[in-house]
């Protein structure tokens, strides 16, 4: 099964807890708040081919964590630069203000979040150094 573009409906509540957006072109676009659309099938209902899906950014936000991917659910430099591009956006869409931050998933492991980036905290994004040791930019 292709997780990108097929979802088991055991998937679907997940998906309606859960805050969804894409940046595309640029743009943020928040899913509506409780659909259990998966980001392809928004995507596909706004008329964008898979070629196109896969190099968008997207993500979630749900309990304290803020999750960013493209693809088949993988990060690299230029999806964290814009995804920290759009941080600010992506707080005021969503109302959020304490969370951490992760970059990719991994299917295999129930979806867990692969990359810790740091957490967002009181206004201030704290990035960790090294284990235990953190720095506020």
């Amino acid at each position: 099964m292709d997780y990108r573009y097929e979802t088991k409906d055991e998937a679907r509540d997940f998906h309606k807890q859960r805050r969804a957006f894409i940046i595309l072109n640029d743009e943020l676009e928040v899913l509506p708040l409780g659909s259990n659309m998966s980001h392809f099938e928004y995507c596909e209902s706004k008329g964008i081919d898979k070629e196109t899906f896969n190099k968008i950014t997207r993500g979630y936000y749900l309990n304290g964590r803020l999750v960013f991917y493209k693809d088949n659910f993988i990060y690299d430099d230029a999806l964290i630069v814009e995804s920290i591009k759009h941080l600010g956006e992506i707080i005021e869409a969503l109302q959020i203000n304490d969370f951490n931050i992760y970059f990719g998933v991994i299917p295999e492991d129930n979806f867990a979040p692969d990359f810790f980036f740091g957490k967002y905290e009181d206004g201030s994004l704290i990035k960790p150094l090294i284990k235990g040791l953190t720095k506020k930019d």
